[in-house]
């Protein structure tokens, strides 16, 4: 009997767990009796089947299991559970034996040295093998062989040696050593590695028919072999090789076990077939073959387990470079020594546009920037040299769109075995964002670091646990430090003002207590003086929440400390003029409710400041239109179409008291153009508007009879003019002119005249209806309009008048005084209504009048035009004896800046001409009905004549710069020319004091002629006044600088420019064009203050007329005390 012990499979215990730190093994199994129970079982079985293998006689089984079920027994369960596991194994073994030995032949000293056995090789499987994976490789396969079918068998042979010597023999010792390494070869290897989850892999029909079919090859083939082929054990070991190569571990050793196992049982069977030619050797060790099968299968079985496993780690591995390439989120590419893509993953495609065949057909130095290309090459040549292991750069691409884009490169070098280079692991990383964010952050960075520079900003940092302050550029610029200077707290608290520097230190101690940001407002001394700065600091915490840093800016204050200053200032000036002036000021917000008040408002609306704030506006200030008109529910509702001034607005105050105001408002506006509110400003205009009463009374009427003027009585007559087609009426209009008025006033003096106008003013009134208009017209004429009335109730009217005045005696001084008038009278209606055609049939009809006796009343008839026009036009015998014999007179007007009238500039000579009749008769009239030009230039010869030989000297010695008229026809004569040249040159008079007004129209008719004659003229010194200027603006395109010094608008354009738009649009013009050419605008005659500013305002420079001063004779104007400073 050979003792044995066995432990139970894996299969049937359960799944083993072992703890990596102590390698021991823990077994999960049902029930600790179960496990036992069933351990002893597979004990016994094993214990029959090595019993049965016994055919020499010999107390020895040839082949020997139990020792080996036991030894992977202790191996795989803990070691509380060894004394059952040996127990159970032994009586398994013991049992077995009893069916083949009686009792009392059992020698229980053999299952003793089982259980030595199996303890020593299961301590050292557990110290040689791992225990997650026992058996990986060949060499872990050699210490299972050393530590479970070495050591333990020649223990096992030693202890039955030193136990039982006599029953120990040489043949003995081999075949307890031989059995126990061949059974721990055959089942130690397949109980180490057998695991539950193995049996899931049989799941799969191919890998279970796979190792049936080997196992039933191997197994006919080894019976085969045994029977028939000489040498059965090689036939073996080639079946078991093949084994080992086509199955898994487990697998090939359960075919190994299963071999051994059939053919020991055929060896049991015919020991003959053991038949070999050394009998000594069979005999003492017969199942010497079992194990030289099991060792070279075994090894085979190792050596291919190892081929797979690292085959499998890399086909992993490969597997897992190629998905991490293909699946990187970055670019990845396989680059040759020459550039070529060798390979690139889908990224990098993606990055660049291009598929996978066309990136092989490409190099990266076609894809590359040119600027990085070099720098690119440069690293990877040095990489090739093997001077540095690898490289990362930023570089750019050429996409396959032709788009630039950023990349971060890093390139890695694999080497063949001989260290020549293989190829190049490229990784690129898109970077294109990154770059556009950096160069947005730079940009930023840029203006944030121009704007501190701009706005005097520095930065400063202040690490407190190593007391180190940094300080940027413009810190040192604004504490003006050199930049040599270490900043430290002493540095800058030196800088601080005495008076600052507790205030600052205290400020910045009771932050760094609190842990809070501060605000510090101190002042730093520097070269110029006192720098004010103002400095705010944030704190940055540690993780134990101290402050760890300070970080900081410091701006220059010190502009703003003194506009803030100046604002003070200014805004306490404000308060002053606005208490002090007289006008009242009202703020308002964006809801029209009152926010301030001066003095002067709370004076004229009668509301305290107090009270009126947050008051509408419109209950504050009670305004109307007109003293007892409409209220205003709208400040904005002023009419824009009048001035100011023009407009009856009038404020009531709370206590009864009303004011005439003139009002403006202006909006108050933010910087964004944001409204906050308005101002209102209200003038006082009571008197002013009085006074403009006055104004506008005195611009409508005559100021000597109070009567309406020409102007007040012309729109009175267009308005009569357009209303007749509207109400189908007739009206009269009827010029009176008196007789003999000129003798009164010649002879009584001017008083007289005047006293005698009004009261012939008063009498013709008192015979008027209410509805008709009487006017002066100027001098001793008068018009009249009589609305609704017709010709026979006029020629009524107009007698009466006539006749009063006939009958009128005017006593003055004692002397009695007869006068006269006679009237003219037309009819106005549908058929006859243009103002200027009415007007001259009541002249030509007053004209007739007079021609018919005087003192009469004549309705006009049209053939008394033909009869007027051909008295006014006096034949050439008539007009040469006139420029020849009749007096003359020079009548000086004088020319004055309108801004400061009662300095003269020059005076302007017209001529008054007498006739035949003893009628007096203007130059200009006299000038348009010249047709000969001779007749023209003989009175230009008169005029000139005359004046140096009587006026010329006097005018000298006052120093009076004198305009003579100059006709076109004179002008373009050069005798006549040379010969005024010549009383010049012969003349005390310098030529700078002589003016020359010359008619505007010879420019256009002659402006080469008449352009070279006035240079001329100029040249000499005198100046030219160009005269009868109106819309003819062609005038302009002849005119040069320096050839005219003045220009003297046409009479009936200055007169009528101030009340009628189109005239006054053509006045600017005409001065504009002056302007250009450096000529001075004179415009008159002027009548009326209004007149005079509204061609100020328009910017002509001179005016004449009444205004400036009365038309006097040159004769009377020399032998005045007049004089001129030039």
């Amino acid at each position: 009997m050979r003792p044995a012990s066995l432990l139970g499979d894996n299969g049937y215990l359960g799944r083993v767990v072992m703890s990596k730190q102590s390698q021991h093994v823990l077994v999960t199994l049902p029930h600790p009796l179960l496990r036992l129970a069933s351990l002893g079982l597979v004990a016994f079985i094993f214990t029959l089947f090595s019993l049965e293998l016994s055919r020499y006689g010999a107390q020895l089984a040839p082949l020997w299991f139990p020792t080996s079920i036991m030894m992977v027994a202790f191996y795989r369960h803990a070691g509380k559970m060894w004394p059952g596991i040996a127990l159970a194994c032994s009586f398994g073994s013991i049992g077995a034996s009893l069916l083949f030995f009686p009792g009392q032949s059992l020698n229980f000293s053999y299952t003793v040295i089982n259980i030595i056995e199996a303890v020593v090789g299961a301590m050292l499987l557990r110290k040689l093998l791992p225990w997650y994976n026992p058996l990986q490789n060949l060499n872990d396969w050699a210490r299972l062989a050393f530590g479970s079918a070495v050591v333990p068998p020649l223990l096992g042979g030693v202890l039955m040696w030193m136990l039982l010597p006599k029953e120990t023999t040489l043949n003995t010792f081999l075949i307890w050593v031989l059995s126990e390494s061949i059974g721990a070869l055959a089942l130690v290897p397949l109980g180490l590695l057998f695991k539950p989850h193995y049996l899931l892999r049989h799941r799969d029909p191919r890998l279970l028919l796979e190792t049936l079919i080997t196992l039933l090859v191997t197994l006919t083939f080894s019976w085969l072999s045994m029977m028939y082929i000489p040498w059965p054990f090689t036939c073996v070991i080639v079946l078991l090789m093949w084994s080992a190569v086509r199955l898994p571990r487990m697998e090939a050793f359960l075919i190994f076990l299963s071999t051994v196992m059939m053919v020991s049982l055929m060896l049991a069977a015919d020991p003959s077939l053991l038949y070999t030619p050394k009998q000594n050797m069979m005999t003492d060790i017969p199942w010497l073959p079992f194990l030289m099968i099991l060792l070279p299968a075994n090894m085979m079985t190792m050596v291919m387990y190892a081929f797979r496993a690292e085959r499998k780690n890399i086909s992993e591995s490969e597997s897992r470079f190629r998905n991490a390439m293909e699946y990187s989120a970055i670019g990845m590419a396989l680059v040759g020594t020459e550039g070529q893509w060798l390979q690139a993953n889908k990224a990098l495609c993606q990055f660049l546009g291009y598929s996978q065949e066309e990136l092989r057909s490409l190099t990266f130095q076609q894809l590359t920037w040119p600027e990085d290309l070099n720098n690119d090459l440069e690293q990877l040549n040095m990489l090739a040299r093997g001077e540095i292991n690898s490289y990362s750069m930023e570089k750019r691409y050429y996409t396959r769109a032709g788009d630039v884009v950023w990349a971060l490169l890093a390139v890695s070098l694999v080497r063949h075995s001989d260290n020549t280079p293989l190829y190049f692991i490229a990784q690129v990383e898109d970077i294109n964002d990154l770059k556009h964010t950096e160069w947005i952050n730079k940009r930023l960075m840029e203006r944030i670091t121009l704007a501190n520079e701009a706005g005097g900003i520095g930065i400063w940092e202040w690490e407190l646990q190593p007391d180190v302050i940094s300080w940027d550029k413009r810190m040192f610029d604004l504490y003006e430090v050199p930049a040599h200077i270490k900043p430290s707290w002493q540095v800058w608290y030196e800088c601080v003002v005495p008076e600052d520097r507790e205030y600052a230190e205290n400020v910045i101690r009771d932050s760094l207590a609190a842990r809070v940001p501060f605000k510090l407002e101190f002042r730093i001394a520097v070269k110029d003086g006192i720098r004010h700065i103002r400095s705010l600091a944030n704190r940055v915490l540690n993780k134990d929440g101290e402050v760890e840093r300070l970080l900081g800016i410091n701006m220059d204050m010190t502009e703003v400390k003194q506009l803030n200053e100046a604002l003070y200032q200014e805004k306490e000036r404000l308060h002053i003029t606005l208490d002090s002036i007289g006008e009242a000021v009202i703020c308002i917000d964006v809801y029209m409710n009152v926010t301030f008040m001066n003095p002067v408002a709370e004076k004229m609306s009668g509301w305290q400041q107090d009270s009126a704030i947050g008051i509408p506006l419109l209950t504050v200030l009670h305004i109307t239109f007109g003293e007892n008109g409409p209220l205003m529910e709208n400040i904005y509702s002023a009419d824009m179409s009048r001035t100011a001034i023009e407009q009856e607005v009038v404020l009531h105050c709370r206590n009864g008291n009303s004011y005439d105001i003139q009002y403006s408002i202006t909006p108050l506006s933010t910087l964004d153009g944001g409204s906050i509110g308005s101002v209102l400003v209200i003038q006082d205009v009571t008197e002013s508007r009085k006074m403009l009463r006055q104004l506008s009374y005195s611009a409508s009427h005559d100021d000597l009879t109070q009567l309406a003027n020409r102007v007040s009585f012309e729109n009175h007559l267009k308005q009569l003019l357009h209303s007749v087609h509207d109400t189908r009426q007739c009206h009269v209009l009827v010029f009176i002119d008196l007789d003999r008025f000129k003798a009164v006033n010649d002879s009584a003096g001017h008083a007289a005249g005047d006293a005698l106008l009004r009261e012939l003013s008063a009498l013709m009134l008192s015979m008027l209806r209410s509805s008709d208009m009487l006017a002066r017209l100027g001098g001793d004429e008068f018009g009249l309009l009589l609305p609704d009335c017709n010709i026979e109730s006029a020629r009524f009217i107009s007698g009466r008048i006539i006749s009063a005045i006939n009958n009128y005696q005017f006593m003055w001084e004692g002397r009695l005084h007869r006068i006269g008038a006679s009237a003219g009278i037309t009819l106005i209606d549908e058929k006859n209504h243009v103002a200027t055609d009415v007007m001259s049939q009541a002249d030509i009809a007053c004209y007739a009048a007079k021609n018919s006796g005087r003192g009469r009343v004549c309705v006009y008839e049209p053939q008394q035009s033909q009869a007027h026009a051909a008295r006014s036009q006096l034949s050439l015998d008539e007009q040469r004896h006139t420029i020849t014999h009749n007096p003359m007179l020079m009548i000086a007007r004088g020319v004055a800046s309108p801004r400061i009238p009662e300095t003269f500039s020059f005076w302007i000579i017209s001529l008054r001409l007498g006739t035949a009749e003893g009628e007096v008769i203007e130059d200009q009239a006299f000038h348009a009905g010249l047709v000969d030009p001779t007749l023209s230039q003989a009175l230009d010869r008169r005029v000139f004549g005359e004046f140096f030989q009587s006026a010329a000297p006097a005018v000298a010695n006052k120093g009076l710069s004198i305009a003579l008229p100059l006709s076109a026809a004179g002008l373009l004569n050069t005798e006549l020319v040379d010969e005024l040249l010549e009383h010049l040159q012969r003349s005390p008079l310098p030529p700078r004091l002589l003016h020359l007004t010359v008619p505007s129209s010879v420019i256009k008719t002659s402006p080469t002629q008449a352009v070279s004659a006035l240079h001329r003229l100029r040249q000499y010194g005198c100046r030219i006044v160009l005269s009868q200027v109106g819309r003819d603006l062609e005038l302009f395109d002849n005119l040069k600088y320096h050839i005219v010094d003045y220009l003297l608008l046409d009479s009936e354009l200055s007169a009528s420019a101030p009340g009628n738009l189109i005239d006054e649009m053509w006045v600017s013009i005409i001065q504009g064009h002056a302007q250009r050419l450096d000529i001075k605008t004179i415009a008159g005659p002027v009548q009326l203050p209004l007149i005079m500013d509204t061609l100020s305002g328009i910017g002509i420079d001179m005016i004449y007329g009444d205004i400036i001063a009365d038309a006097q004779p040159l004769d009377l104007l020399l032998n005045t005390s007049n004089f001129a400073i030039n």
